[in-house]
């Protein structure tokens, strides 16, 4: 899998869309939590939080300890798709699986158009290009 780092995005490209997520310094096998934009080809952007049940476990511990989320007693998120394994190969793997089914819309939330509506020149400022390198 050819991954390129496009400021301040890694970039991944497939046959069906492409992925972008930011740069944390981290093992990129070893990602047990990222959040990716999806742009399918010819299609809209989406957001996707993808992790691991043991990711999720760690974030119900350390709230057990912080006293958030009722003292982990429950943990949410939207958009999120857990896989079965560490990395982003995984993490992309997953991506495909929901591109091919054509589910990634009922697992995800898509981006609004930046054209559309009141703050859509604000908004052109935070949603990562589709041609970005």
């Amino acid at each position: 899998m050819e991954i390129t780092k496009g400021r301040p995005f890694f970039v991944i490209e497939r046959e069906r869309f492409v992925a972008r997520f930011p740069d944390h310094g981290a093992d990129l096998e070893q990602l047990r939590d990222q959040d990716i934009y999806v742009t399918v080809v010819g299609g809209p952007t989406y957001y996707v939080s993808l992790m691991t049940l043991d990711a999720i476990d760690a974030v119900l511990r350390r709230w057990a300890h912080t006293g958030e989320a009722a003292g982990g007693r429950y943990f949410y998120t939207t958009d999120l798709v857990i896989t079965p394994r560490p990395g982003i190969t995984a993490m992309i793997e997953a991506i495909e699986g929901l591109v091919r089914e054509g589910e990634l819309g009922s697992a995800c939330q898509i981006i609004p158009d930046p054209n559309d509506g009141p703050d859509a020149a604000s908004w052109r400022h935070t949603r990562p290009a589709a041609n970005a390198d």
